[in-house]
């Protein structure tokens, strides 16, 4: 009943057009029109409630029950009167009025507000509120009326100002947006308070369903209208910033990347307006009980942003839903592709893997490489590094650039060198040791602290087996930062052994006898001949020193034997083997040598 207008009304919200909204009325009349006007008390509000309790006994809720009804009555009037003033008046007036505006319409929201708060008190109290119901119920009736001119007047100028968008110039985009999104705005506001007059008329028991079927269908279209135009600005940002990235590659002018740039930045806060009138919209639909989910959901793509709603279970689904067919539905049509892309990739890993193999097994052939150590090596990262080169000459046939892999495997790089600097480190010494070799696998070494044989190398450690079994990985910076000692690097080497015999025995005898033992040695080796002579002439012996020279893999079982066979020899012999004696010899006890102490004499 409420959608049939008078000439009047439609003339008065034909001003929304030009002015910030519904305010505007309201303040503009409130400002010019005479006091008495507003004064004035309709009928119907002086007898609200007025035959049902004495004056006297008048409860302070009725009293100020009356005073609101005068004044949204006022509030009514001051609308519907103000058209014939405000062509009148100058800009300068029309923005004075603008700001008095505001101020009114809050003011007779606040007061519906309150209106209802006090109805169900007056009831408590016992007072019929017929009568208040039925003038407020006029009241609404008019104020939803205009709220619905107002829309209609503010969706119109919206569109008018869309239609501006293809003529704008560049520099002016900007403007021309954030003029849209204020109207935009303005309709947001014009839309949740007629949800909350048709909510207060239906507290009263005022017949709304007419208007809510007319809002909630504007509301749905509206939506609708929003969806479209927010996947046209989504594409058009993606389209505008190609031709970006195209025109500073092909170094183009600076006034058309520069205008380019703009209607960017204009499409950016064009997306952002129509974001938030869709977001104002689904949050009206949701407390009329519309699915609004799928609203929800082109609004995350399209900001890309994650809110609480995406906590929704209706909304998660939904997103998850689409992604997972746009995902199956680029592979089912690339999957042929890809499918060839990959036998590709996959074929040429595995030639580079055949022909490094191979490669390999020539070398070893050939013995190109000597070092058992750095055949290990290589051998360990023959697959890892074919692998690598096939996969970019693969990716490279297949049409993707392979500078973008490399530089991207160069700046992990640097990410990775910097956060594993001492593993870098034992990796180069790794290499030092591998281009120097100053051992290798089944060598005896001592070095980084340890002495063992060598049974493995990567690039980061040594790993080394003691004599007494124990598995040791050593760093390679520890053995590269200090002295390496390789025992089995010759082929010859020297024991170090020493025997000692008494100061009565025959010295040349018994070197005679330690040289026939060496002789009949048969690990002993004849060249180089070996040494024996006097190391030390101590206080109770003679130290004989014996040094015969022994194959490289003689030297630890003959240090181990030789001083045993030197002993049973020299038993064998007589020769006498001291140990430490210390001879006392007492001294006479002559006074004439050891004077007795003198004593005192007194």
């Amino acid at each position: 009943m409420f959608r049939r207008k008078s000439v009047r009304r439609r003339a008065a919200f034909s001003l929304l057009a030009c002015s910030p909204a519904l305010l505007v009325i309201a303040a503009a009349h409130a400002i010019l029109t005479p006091a008495p006007v507003r004064a004035q008390v309709p009928d119907s509000i002086q007898e609200a409630a007025g035959d049902t309790v004495p004056a006297d006994t008048t409860p302070p809720g009725l009293t100020r029950a009356r005073e609101i009804l005068i004044d949204l009555d006022a509030a009514k009037d001051t609308i519907l009167a103000f058209e014939s003033r405000w062509r009148t008046v100058s800009e300068e007036e029309q923005e004075l009025l603008r700001v008095a505006a505001f101020r009114l319409i809050e003011g007779a929201n606040e007061n519906q507000s309150e209106l209802l708060e006090l109805i169900p008190g007056l009831e408590t109290a016992g007072v019929s509120v017929d009568s208040i119901r039925q003038a407020y119920g006029s009241f609404i009736s008019v104020w939803i009326d205009l709220y619905g001119e107002g829309i209609d007047q503010r969706t119109d100028l919206i569109n008018e100002l869309r239609e501006r968008r293809s003529s704008t110039p560049a520099e002016q985009l900007d403007d021309l947006e954030f003029q849209i999104e204020e109207a935009a705005d303005r309709l947001n506001d014009l839309l949740v308070d007629q949800a909350r007059n048709l909510a207060a008329a239906d507290s009263i028991g005022v017949d709304t369903a007419a208007e809510w079927e007319w809002l909630e269908d504007f509301l749905v279209s509206r939506a609708e209208n929003l969806v479209g135009r927010l996947q046209i600005a989504t594409s058009t940002r993606e389209r505008l910033r190609s031709q970006v990235e195209s025109a500073e590659q092909a170094e183009a002018p600076e006034s058309e990347v520069g205008a380019l740039r703009l209607r960017e930045q204009a499409n950016e806060l064009r997306i952002a307006g129509v974001v938030a009138s869709l977001d104002a919209s689904a949050d009206i639909l949701d407390e009329r009980g519309f699915d609004t989910d799928q609203y929800r959901q082109f609004i995350i793509r399209a900001t890309g942003e994650v809110t609480g709603e995406v906590l929704d279970p209706g909304v998660l689904v939904g997103l998850l839903s689409d992604l997972w067919e746009a995902a199956w539905g680029w592979l089912r049509e690339s999957a042929p592709t890809l499918l060839v892309w990959l036998l590709i990739v996959v074929g040429i890993i595995l030639l580079f893997r055949l022909g490094f193999l191979l490669a390999w097994r020539v070398s070893r052939a050939f013995h190109l490489v000597e070092s058992k150590l750095l055949a290990d090596l290589i051998e360990r990262m023959l697959r890892p590094i074919a692998t690598i080169l096939g996969l970019i000459a693969g990716l490279s046939a297949v049409g993707v650039d392979p500078t973008t892999l490399l530089a991207g495997l160069g700046v992990a790089g640097i990410i990775i060198g910097l956060a594993l600097q001492d593993s870098l480190s034992n990796l180069a010494a790794g290499f030092f040791i591998l281009a120097t070799r100053p051992y290798d696998v089944d060598d005896v070494i001592e070095g980084g602290g340890v002495l063992g044989t060598v049974k493995a190398m990567g690039l980061a450690n040594t790993t080394v087996v003691t004599f007494d079994n124990r598995r040791l990985l050593v760093p390679n910076r520890k053995i590269w930062g200090g002295v390496i000692e390789n025992r089995s690097a010759e082929q010859v080497r020297r024991v170090d052994a020493s025997v000692r015999i008494s100061y009565r025995e025959d010295l040349d005898r018994a070197m005679e006898i330690l040289r026939g033992l060496l002789d009949e040695y048969e690990k002993v080796l004849e060249i180089p001949e070996p040494d024996i002579f006097v190391s030390d002439l101590a206080d109770s012996w003679i130290e004989l020193a014996v040094r015969p020279w022994v194959r490289n893999e003689h030297w630890w079982p003959v240090t181990t034997e030789l001083p045993r066979l030197m002993r049973l020899r020299f038993a064998d012999e007589g020769i006498e083997v001291p140990y430490p004696r210390r001879d006392i010899v007492a001294l006479p006890t002559d006074e004439s040598v050891n004077p007795p102490p003198r004593t005192d004499q007194r």
